[in-house]
């Protein structure tokens, strides 16, 4: 198991702190938080060849949407991704997480069919467009790009991990793919072992937080059928603990969460 987790939660004073009390805490990488690159990368960029942790994922941080109605909106966020790539391959980061469209992000939306059958066809014919275009910059950079299905609540679109894989399979291209939330599926999957199964190897990145978006371990998300689908399909990739707070002291939890996530992928039916 490959276990990262988001800087953004880790303790420490500085970015070297930080991913040195991850390591100690017994996690394996760093996912970093677009949002907030600018608070970080000048010191990130300063120590990252003596940091005892690789970074694996960059998640965000880009500029509108890939579905803006208007060609300059859409150009405008390509830009943006292609500078995060560039980003990425200072820094040995291998893969860059992109939710399509978030609603908090994007208020300028595409809100009619058009001349496609449904809303959701229209959208679904525009970001293959883009992700054909974004396959091309990640390829040339070795890098892997992801989309993210989100919940109901934060966009309208996207939203199952059958939606997800159905792009990505439309798309065929070896740099893209999809990262899977378990937050977001606790909210959307009716069955998170079955479409994990269907979905296969368009999997390529996961992220784990509880149902209230805290760390792994403390509450109601039933962790053990995520892994038994992720198992089945042969994933061996990263693992990223992508909580937005934590339930209690870092130096505490933190640690104990690894410790669940570990021996819950080693023996998912004992849960």
């Amino acid at each position: 198991m490959k276990l990262s987790c988001r800087l953004e939660v880790l303790p420490g004073k500085s970015v070297l702190e930080q991913i040195t009390n991850a390591h100690r805490f017994g996690f394996d990488g760093i996912g970093l938080p677009g949002r907030f690159l600018d608070q970080y990368l000048e010191d990130l960029l300063e120590v990252w060849k003596d940091l005892p942790l690789p970074l694996m994922s960059l998640s965000l941080g880009f500029k509108g949407s890939l579905l803006h109605p208007e060609p300059s909106g859409r150009r405008r966020c390509q830009e943006s991704l292609v500078r995060l790539m560039d980003i990425c391959v200072q820094l040995g980061v291998k893969c860059l997480n992109v939710p399509p469209v978030l609603s908090q992000d994007n208020p300028v939306r595409i809100t009619d069919k058009g001349s496609f059958p449904s809303f959701e066809a229209r959208l679904d014919a525009l970001l293959e467009s883009e992700l054909t275009i974004l396959a091309d910059e990640a390829s040339a950079r070795d890098l892997l790009g992801l989309i993210e299905p989100v919940n109901r609540f934060e966009s309208d679109y996207l939203n199952s991990i059958e939606h997800g894989a159905r792009i990505c399979r439309s798309v065929a291209r070896s740099a893209i793919g999809m990262t899977i939330d378990t937050f977001h599926m606790q909210l959307e999957e009716l069955d998170s072992e079955s479409a994990i199964i269907n979905a296969g190897s368009e999997i390529k990145h996961v992220h784990v937080a509880e149902n209230t978006r805290v760390e792994p371990g403390v509450g109601s998300l039933d962790l053990s059928a995520v892994f038994r689908g992720l198992q089945a399909v042969g994933y061996d990739d990263w693992i990223e603990v992508e909580c937005r707070t934590l339930s209690g002291e870092a130096e505490k939890v933190l640690p104990r969460s690894v410790q669940y996530l570990r021996s819950t992928w080693a023996d998912p039916s004992a849960s």
